[in-house]
């Protein structure tokens, strides 16, 4: 049975596991946008236990342990998020990351991350990108622009929008996350509920955000509730490597 001491399993949107890390603290490329907004940072505030195994992983992804036991643990053929919380920290840090997708190609791994505006990371995060079973999407939004990094086309882009708006950079393939999108007073949600209770279209008052900028806004964030059984694993955007990838790398 797998060891899951330092494994995060899925909740009923991701439906996979993860590895994670204290956020900022490990997050070299933040914005002040992504800090703001950052769930996993008020998670960890709110919640001891959770904070408490991050810092806990932090110190154990600086061992010598951490990329045999995570070679060892991760379920077989699932998929698998590095980092829900926390971001890639050092170039060693990725190099092990590597030495993990490697040895199991089993598993499909997908991350998130703005360390790509940090350059020598940033030609690590393209060696483990350059893996067939892993999927790398660059973070970006309004402080960082659009990525100019070597090679950042060949990359899915994911923009933090906090006022349903994107830059006219955004493409067809990129994604954009709302951060007013749920049922919090005054958000999308909110606004749908309240038409409906006053009996009113919902569509006519906050109509479901699709795409914003030509991108596609991810599923659960257009403004509606999705079913019970639909998980980030029947999307796969995120996931999955975008079409037009190319394997540019430094190894």
């Amino acid at each position: 049975m797998a060891d899951l001491t330092y494994i995060s399993e899925g909740n009923e949107k991701t439906s996979c596991y993860s590895f994670d890390l204290p956020a900022k603290v490990t997050c070299p490329g933040a914005t002040e946008a992504c800090k703001k907004a950052c769930y996993a940072f008020k998670l960890a505030q709110v919640y001891a236990n959770v904070g408490r195994k991050y810092t806990r992983n932090h110190e154990f992804a600086q061992s010598a342990e951490f990329v045999r036991y995570m070679i060892a643990n991760i379920p077989h053929g699932c998929e698998f998020r590095i980092h829900v919380s926390g971001d890639f920290f050092s170039v060693e840090y990725i190099e092990k990351w590597k030495r993990i997708a490697k040895a199991r190609p089993d598993v499909t791994f997908y991350t998130y991350t703005r360390s790509w505006r940090i350059e020598d990371l940033w030609f690590a995060i393209m060696g483990l990108n350059a893996l067939s079973n892993v999927n790398v999407n660059l973070s970006v939004d309004k402080e960082t622009g659009m990525p100019e990094v070597p090679y950042a086309d060949d990359y899915r882009w994911c923009y933090l929008s906090s006022d349903d708006s994107a830059p006219e950079w955004m493409r067809r393939e990129d994604i954009v996350f709302r951060t007013n999108h749920n049922a919090r007073q005054g958000n999308h949600q909110w606004k749908r509920k309240k038409a409906i209770a006053k009996g009113q279209n919902p569509d006519a008052i906050t109509p479901l955000l699709h795409r914003i900028a030509g991108a596609t806004v991810c599923p659960f964030e257009r403004g509606k509730d999705m079913p019970a059984s639909f998980s980030c694993s029947q999307c796969g955007l995120c996931i999955n490597k975008p079409k037009h990838t190319k394997v540019n790398v430094c190894s």
